[in-house]
């Protein structure tokens, strides 16, 4: 399923930019940007700040908003616990 083939990714990438999961999963902007936001919704993914904001366009155009718009996958500061009641 696509929705665990780009979180997989994410996870694996840490962050990656609108354009490069389209690229990767040769599927549209709009595809990956809806995949991205179902797991923005359940707090797995956040939008961080435009790339170009702090220089780092990697040679693609700062006008393009695919290149800009970063996702990062949100890491678990918390680790699960199992408790058992008695």
């Amino acid at each position: 399923m696509l929705l665990g083939e780009i979180r997989d990714y994410l996870k694996r990438h840490g962050v990656a930019s609108l354009h490069d999961v389209a690229t990767h999963f040769d599927i549209s902007p709009d595809a990956a940007r809806f995949a991205l936001s179902y797991w923005q919704r359940k707090g797995k993914v956040r939008e961080q700040a435009s790339a170009c904001s702090s220089g780092g366009c990697g040679g693609k155009s700062c006008g393009d908003p695919e290149a800009a718009t970063v996702y990062e996958w949100v890491k678990r500061e918390i680790p699960l616990r199992w408790f058992t009641t008695r």
